[in-house]
């Protein structure tokens, strides 16, 4: 449907009807796809999903690309929020996923597709600022940010598709770090304990130095009364 330069970046705009032909045409214009996902494809196919192809090609052949790439951003427009996960399920080791979701409120995942429980590790009214500003506009927006694991990728079902949650309640995580508190390079509970320590044995030393005290005088009342 399209294809452009965006500096480094090759970029393809695609529909297909067969996932043969889709691997096939990325194949020929210089994209890679493995047969796998070929495959994979196919409901995204049957769905008649539009395709983003990307690859890094620099601008003059045989030229090694170095440095830092800007964020490219795609917009179009859904009815339903989903994020693509059914091809995750070719992975051959465990795979994580880290989704952070802009709405007007707060979102979850309708399912675990085969994955653990999704987390949520924040979620509340935030005013954005910079780029983020303008994919959202001027006002604020709500954030819920979603950690998942997928200890064995095989049963991945399908792709996550979110939802708005019952009530907008925020929630942050909270860490604790413990630290050694020190006093002049030295460990204060060794300070605590050798300051206790000496309070014991001056307490001890006191009192050996009251009963002696004692003794000497019921000695001398003794001697008196002789």
């Amino acid at each position: 449907m399209g294809r452009e330069r965006l500096g480094p970046f090759d970029v393809a705009r695609l529909t297909a009807t067969d996932p043969g032909a889709l691997r096939n045409w990325l194949k020929t214009h210089g994209f890679h796809l493995p047969a796998p996902l070929a495959s994979a494809l196919r409901p995204y196919v049957a769905q008649r999903w539009e395709y983003v192809a990307i690859r890094l090609a620099p601008a003059e052949r045989q030229r090694t690309l170095s440095g830092t790439l800007d964020p490219l951003r795609l917009t179009f427009a859904s009815a339903r929020l989903v994020y693509p996960m059914r091809l995750s399920a070719l992975a051959t080791t465990p795979q994580s996923l880290g989704l952070y979701v802009l709405a007007p409120h707060r979102m979850e995942p309708r399912s675990t597709i085969g994955g653990s429980p999704p987390e949520v590790f924040f979620a509340g009214r935030i005013h954005p600022e910079g780029p983020l500003r303008a994919l959202t506009g001027s006002g604020p927006t709500f954030l819920t940010a979603i950690d998942q694991s997928f200890p064995q990728p095989h049963r991945i079902t399908g792709d996550h598709e979110l939802r708005r949650t019952t009530h907008d309640t925020p929630y942050r995580r909270v860490r604790y770090e413990y630290a050694l508190l020190k006093v002049a390079g030295v460990p204060a509970w060794l300070i605590t304990v050798a300051g206790t320590l000496l309070l014991l044995q001056t307490a001890s030393a006191a009192l050996a130095l009251t009963i002696a005290a004692r003794r000497r005088r019921r000695l001398a009342a003794t001697d008196t009364d002789g």
